[in-house]
């Protein structure tokens, strides 16, 4: 089965044709011909090269290397994984094998795995600069900012000239809020490559832009040239909303977001999302908790902060993880994969509706076991863990069943406001609901309505915090914070933007900031450009 889709039924265009292998090509040469047409980006081309190879060589190492690294290309990690696997167990020895294989585990989040592979690719060539940077960007997932910055300097220290490093090492620094430094490494890489995408993205994030900043120029510059891919497109319309916004050109910088969504695009149901609250709000009554009273593991370490992207869940655990006894473990996987074993992940809603009503109180507390050995991987001393996973607020009846004791800290923002930040931040694309303004509005009322509906039944403590009462009265709402999670007061709570630790959000800058109030209302400064968001919220909208 080919990997990437073909634009003619049978075979390749006639104009490409010069550009494959002939009849009885040595296999070094096709391998080649191949990696030159994957670097242009022909992807189709390159594939066909990798499989005229193993169809007459089944176990070529490289090729099957090779078709991992273009399976990586189409977004098929899993497919990679599989190539790549074959790959080294034909040449274990071959650290470039294992550098891809241990990269391709990063990008499903397999850490154990990828640093397995990533340790061993040094171990053989310990100076391989993209396995030395594939590490530091494994620790850096997991918050270990301090060792993650250990094996960017050595890679550095290899190559000081290494883009991946420079940007990789930036991008770090960002998010430990050594923003001053993350800054020069940015621009040590676009002196380097005045056209880097990741550099001038990175640059953009870093900083505050100013009036006659030369990077939107640059930023403008590598849009209009015709190699640029829709994906950096993306990038850079973000990069470039972000600079016009800092400066002030609201109008302008929202026309950039809006573009950016548009060249993404998103296949987001949200009538099937819809369809799924529905299951949760029929299924999950009071009656349903009533009759499960004694489900779960009685740990009261888990705090889980949710909500709405962008609603203030960062500020709301960098308070918590200011104090001596909180540890912030950043946003956890562990509660989706673990509802996952109950078919949370399937396509069909009852079918995990189906998996909960039948939920034995052993499973209930094996799976609550489960997510409390995960974190004291994080942390097994401090007295309460954050789990900062904005969308668990889906799984609160879930969470109720294996971990009753957890508390749950709720963070609102003003609607309008709410969805104008999430808009101008370029999410993963598990967040499809952000593609336009539209679905992203429906999406917050399909929130709202099952927030409201979970406050009603769900048997956990929740604690509100919202936004603008957060930033307008600071101190009273984090000390009601803290007094909810059942430990005593400390005073670095209220200096919370001078705590240093790894955060990996779009909100990372502003935890390094004092309160500020500019938020509030800012949806206000783009006119009628949200005016397809505002109907989509409707009623929520206040007056």
């Amino acid at each position: 089965m080919p990997l990437l889709p073909r634009r003619q039924p049978v075979g390749l265009p006639a104009m490409v044709h010069d550009f494959l292998p002939a009849a009885g090509e040595p296999a070094p040469e096709t391998l080649q011909r191949g990696i030159d047409l994957q670097c242009r980006k022909r992807f189709r081309e390159a594939e066909f090269c990798y499989q005229t190879v193993l169809r007459r060589q089944p176990k070529n190492a490289m090729a099957l290397n090779l078709m991992g690294t273009l399976a990586i290309e189409a977004r098929q990690i899993e497919t990679a994984i599989d190539f790549m696997k074959r790959a080294v167990k034909l040449e274990p020895g071959n650290a470039i094998f294992r550098n891809n294989l241990g990269n391709a585990y990063n990008l499903v989040g397999n850490v154990e795995q990828a640093r397995k592979h990533l340790k061993k690719a040094i171990e053989l060539d310990d100076r391989l600069v993209e396995a030395l940077c594939n590490l530091g960007k494994s620790y850096r997932s997991q918050l270990e900012g301090d060792i993650a910055e250990g094996f960017y300097r050595r890679a550095l220290a290899v190559d000081s000239q290494s883009l991946k490093a420079l940007v990789g090492m930036g991008d770090l620094l960002t998010d430990m809020g050594r923003q001053a430094e993350a800054v020069e490494c940015f621009g040590r890489a676009i002196a380097i490559d005045k056209a880097n995408v990741e550099a001038l993205s990175g640059l953009a994030l870093a900083r505050r832009a100013v009036k006659g900043d030369p990077a939107l120029a640059l930023v403008q510059a590598r849009l209009e040239l015709p190699m640029t891919t829709d994906r950096e497109r993306v990038y850079l319309h973000h990069a470039a909303g972000k600079i016009l916004n800092d400066q002030h050109e609201y109008r302008l910088a929202i026309h950039h977001f809006v573009r950016a969504k548009a060249i993404s695009g998103n296949d987001f149901d949200i009538a099937l999302h819809t369809r799924l609250y529905d299951s949760f709000i029929e299924t999950f009554d009071a009656a349903f908790f009533e009759a499960r009273p004694k489900f779960g593991n009685p740990s009261e370490r888990p705090v889980f902060i949710v909500g709405m992207p962008r609603s203030g869940t960062t500020l709301t655990e960098q308070i918590c993880a200011s104090h001596h006894d909180i540890h912030g473990a950043g946003e956890l996987p562990i509660i989706r994969s673990l509802a996952g074993e109950l078919g949370f992940d399937q396509l069909d809603p009852a079918i995990f509706a189906k998996a909960m009503v039948s939920l034995a109180p052993a499973r209930a507390r094996e799976l609550g076991s489960k997510y409390l050995d995960h974190l004291n991987k994080r942390n097994g001393k401090a007295a309460r863990v954050v789990d900062k996973m904005p969308h668990n607020f889906e799984l609160l009846a879930f969470i109720s069943l294996i971990l009753p004791n957890a508390r749950i800290v709720h963070c609102r923002r003003d609607p309008m406001d709410n969805c104008t930040s999430c808009f101008m931040h370029n999410f993963s694309d598990a967040h499809g609901y952000n593609a336009d303004l539209t679905k992203l509005g429906q999406y917050y009322w399909q929130y709202d309505r099952l927030m409201r509906h979970w406050a009603k039944v769900v048997p956990l403590a929740i604690h509100d915090m919202p936004y603008e009462e957060t930033v307008a009265d600071f101190e009273t709402r984090a000390r009601g914070l803290i007094g909810f999670l059942g430990v005593e007061w400390d005073d670095a709570c209220l200096r919370f933007h001078e705590t240093e630790r790894t955060v990996r959000t779009p909100s990372r800058w502003q935890v390094r900031q004092p309160i500020y109030s500019s938020s509030v209302e800012r949806w206000k400064l783009y006119g009628d450009a949200l005016d397809p968001l505002r109907a989509a919220l409707g009623s929520l909208v206040q007056p």
